[in-house]
């Protein structure tokens, strides 16, 4: 064989050996998780806390993410959500397993470090391109006013492992809702029929909680993990929140970057809640909903 020839075998399998490593690059990366609080199963910190950063740091370029199978790092259920959007495969491993695995590792900053309307705004639009939704026009299938209801319990861990870890098992409902909701729904529905739909966002695919929030003028709820949806709001949405005594700053600050109306009713007695709803609603629609 003479010597040109073994320059040309040699340098294909260079260039074959390079193309291989190049495209391992994006194959399978762990991933650990580092906030200021809360669990990644639990819907609100599920979004801000891992999809939204994880989206500004690209992850969805890597075709298999790779966490620890602990109450700390597991997404439960939301698992399914998290590869729909990323287009990729989540699993997670016990600590031995974890850590023998020698792959790249990616600590991402907190969603702490992205609070701007740049990053927002990335968010956001890979969000709605995911899902084909134009954000700036309303869908008339949508109604303007929407009431958050909280529904019964859901499991947000099946795997029998971190079940039996799992100490945090309530939820929301058991801890916040409005006061006499049923009652504020029909007050609400009487006079305001046809504008008007409450909802169980527990029961909705991710895709239409989306839709839900995107084309609202305004949402009346409890402080919860529903809030965390104000990412998809369009501008100068009205979000009535009814505090419960909870207050999350992350909140705070989506919906100032966001352009929103926040409102807060501190007073979570019905009446009180009514002429919190009323004050706020006059003129959000007298606004022609249909061209904005």
């Amino acid at each position: 064989m003479n010597i040109i020839l073994k320059r040309k075998i040699s340098l294909c399998y260079f260039i074959n050996l390079i193309i291989i490593i190049y495209s391992n690059i994006y194959i399978m990366i762990k991933i650990i998780n580092k906030r200021n609080g809360g669990c990644l199963f639990h819907y609100a910190h599920f979004l801000c806390d891992c999809l939204f950063p994880e989206i500004i740091n690209n992850i969805y370029n890597f075709k298999t993410i790779v966490r620890e199978k602990n109450i700390d790092q597991t997404l439960g259920n939301f698992n399914k959500i998290y590869e729909e959007v990323m287009l990729n495969k989540s699993i997670e491993l016990i600590k031995p397993q974890f850590d023998i695995l020698y792959i790249k590792t990616i600590k991402y900053n907190p969603k702490e470090y992205y609070c701007n309307k740049k990053y927002f705004d990335i968010f956001r639009q890979f969000i709605f391109k995911r899902y084909k939704i134009n954000p700036l026009v309303y869908n008339e299938k949508y109604l303007p006013i929407i009431l958050i209801k909280r529904h019964n319990r859901i499991n947000l861990i099946d795997d029998n492992y971190l079940k039996d870890l799992n100490k945090n098992v309530t939820t929301g409902k058991e801890r916040r809702e409005i006061d006499k909701i049923d009652s504020l729904e029909e007050y609400l529905k009487n006079k305001y029929n046809g504008k008007i739909k409450s909802v169980y966002l527990e029961l909705m695919s991710f895709e239409e909680q989306i839709n839900i929030f995107n084309n609202a003028k305004i949402i009346i709820c409890a402080h919860g993990a529903a809030m965390s949806n104000m990412f998809f709001c369009k501008e100068k949405t009205t979000i009535i929140e009814v505090t419960c005594n909870m207050n999350w700053d992350f909140f705070n600050i989506m919906s100032t970057q966001l352009n929103l109306k926040h409102v807060k009713c501190y007073d979570n007695n019905l009446n009180s809640v009514i002429e919190c709803i009323e004050e706020n609603m006059i003129n959000e629609l007298n606004n022609n909903h249909d061209n904005q």
